[in-house]
C-alpha cells in the first residue's frame, strides 16, 4: 500500500509534457497539402520523471533510463554519493566542508576511470588557497586575497593561480571617489606570458551623471589600446543607453531607447529604438487578450543600413494567436516569402 501511495503522489500533478510544431509555407493549407501538416503535428511526448526513495536509497527513470542513487552522511560533515544506471555507467563522490573527490566510469572495469578533487581552505597571511587535481595530471591552484592593503585610499586585492600551462596574475585596485564616483584599475598577465607588455590594464572610471550612469574604460592589451564609454538614464518613462567604443580605427557606437507604452495605451505595447555603426534599427511588440483564453502577440522589426548603396529597409512582422493547448503564428519579411508555423504543447 505504502508503494502505491507513493506512485499516486509522484503521478498526482503535471508529469510529462505532450507537443508538437509545424512550420512552413503559408500557402500549404490553401493547396491542400495537410499530410505534410499532420505529419508535424505528431505528438512528442516527453517521458515523466519518477522517483522512489527509501533511507538514502533511491531508484528513478529519467527520460527512459533507470537510474540507482545512493547517499549516506556520516562522520562530521562528510557525505558520499554513489549513482548507477542500467547501462553500467557509475559516478561516486565524497564531500566534505572542503575537500571533494568525484569519481567515475563504466561498468567493474577500473582500467579507465576518471576522478577529480578539490581542497580549499584559507592560509593566514596568505589568504583564500583553492587546489584542484584530477587522474589526467591536470592542476589550477589559486591563491586570492581580497583586501590586499591600502595606498593612497585605493584598496588593493590580488589573485595568483598556477595552471600546466604556467602562471597568471592579476592586482586590482579600488578608490570610491566623491560624488558617488568609482575608479578601478587592473593588470592580469595571460597564462604562461610574463611580459608585462603582453599583460592587459583596465582602468575604468564610474560616476553619476545628469541623472544617469556615465562609464569610461581604457582597455590596454596585446599591444593595443581600445575605448569604451557609456551612458545610461531613464527618460519619460523609457530606458536610454549610449555605448561608444574606439579599437585602432574601428570606431563602433549603439544608441537606443526603449520604453513600454502601456501607460500611454492601456495595453502591453513596447518599443525599442536605435541607431548603431551598422544602420538605424526599432522593434514594436504588442500584446492583447481577445477572450475565451486566447492572445494576440504582434511583432515588428526594421533596420536600414546606412553604409553602402543599398539602404532597402529589412523587415520582419509576426502575428501570434495562442491559448493555452497551442497556437498559429504568421510570419512574413522582407527577405523571403510569408511562413505558418502552428504547435501544441500541454501538460499531462
Amino acid at each position: 500500500m505504502a508503494v502505491l501511495l507513493l506512485g499516486v503522489r509522484q503521478w498526482g500533478g503535471p508529469a510529462y509534457a505532450v507537443k508538437g510544431t509545424w512550420e512552413g509555407a503559408a500557402t500549404t493549407l490553401k493547396d491542400g497539402k495537410l499530410d505534410s501538416v499532420l505529419k508535424g503535428l505528431e505528438p512528442n511526448v516527453g517521458l515523466p520523471p519518477i522517483t522512489f526513495t527509501r533511507e538514502g536509497l533511491a531508484l528513478s527513470v529519467e527520460d527512459g533510463r533507470l537510474i540507482a542513487d545512493y547517499s549516506t552522511k556520516f562522520g562530521n560533515g562528510k557525505t558520499f554519493q554513489l549513482r548507477v544506471n542500467d547501462e553500467q555507467a557509475w559516478r561516486a563522490g565524497l564531500t566534505t566542508e572542503d575537500a571533494s573527490l568525484r569519481i567515475r566510469g563504466q561498468g567493474p572495469n577500473l582500467d579507465n576511470i576518471f576522478w577529480e578533487a578539490s581542497q580549499s581552505g584559507s592560509a593566514d597571511g596568505v589568504g583564500n588557497v583553492e587546489l584542484q587535481f584530477n587522474s589526467d595530471k591536470e592542476y589550477n591552484f589559486t591563491v586570492a586575497r581580497e583586501h590586499l592593503g591600502e595606498i593612497l585610499g585605493a584598496q588593493l586585492g590580488a589573485r595568483a593561480r598556477a595552471t600546466n600551462a604556467g602562471v597568471t596574475g592579476r592586482l586590482d585596485a579600488r578608490r570610491e571617489l566623491p560624488g558617488k564616483a568609482a575608479l578601478h584599475y587592473s593588470v592580469e598577465n595571460p597564462v604562461g606570458v610574463y611580459d608585462l607588455a603582453q599583460s592587459q590594464h583596465m582602468g575604468e572610471l564610474t560616476m553619476p551623471l545628469v541623472g544617469g550612469q556615465a562609464g569610461l574604460k581604457v582597455v590596454h592589451e596585446n599591444s593595443a589600446q581600445s575605448y569604451h564609454g557609456s551612458y545610461t538614464r531613464d527618460i519619460e518613462g523609457g530606458h536610454a543607453d549610449l555605448r561608444v567604443s574606439r579599437k585602432g580605427d574601428a570606431l563602433g557606437y549603439n544608441v537606443s531607447y526603449a520604453r513600454s507604452l502601456e501607460d500611454l495605451l492601456s495595453q502591453d505595447v513596447g518599443v525599442h529604438l536605435g541607431v548603431d555603426d551598422a544602420g538605424v534599427y526599432g522593434r514594436l511588440a504588442a500584446r492583447h487578450s481577445v477572450g475565451d483564453d486566447f492572445d494576440a502577440e504582434y511583432e515588428a522589426r526594421a533596420r536600414v543600413a546606412l553604409a553602402g548603396g543599398d539602404h532597402k529597409p529589412d523587415l520582419a512582422h509576426s502575428l501570434k494567436l495562442s491559448n493555452k493547448l497551442g497556437y498559429a503564428q504568421l510570419l512574413h519579411g522582407s527577405s523571403g516569402s510569408p511562413r505558418l508555423r502552428v504547435g501544441y504543447e500541454f501538460n499531462a
